[in-house]
């Protein structure tokens, strides 16, 4: 059985007045294709304007590699 990994940034980025949370597209789209959570960090906070602090949710995903 072989494997395949991916890796999934989540982050909040600041455009103009509105916060959006960037990746969430792909990250759910990798999901419906049958990848699994295999394990999550969090990078260090890094400061957007305004002062306010956002971390960084790093997805390890792991799907049975498909021989085809």
């Amino acid at each position: 059985m072989n494997k395949r990994y991916k890796v999934c940034p989540l982050f909040w980025s600041d455009y103009g007045c509105k916060r959006t949370l960037m990746n969430m597209g792909v990250f759910e789209e990798l999901l419906n294709e049958g990848w699994k959570i295999l394990r999550v960090d969090t990078m260090p906070p890094t400061e957007l304007r305004d002062t306010a602090v956002t971390a960084t949710n790093v997805y390890i995903l792991e799907r049975e590699a498909n021989d085809d």
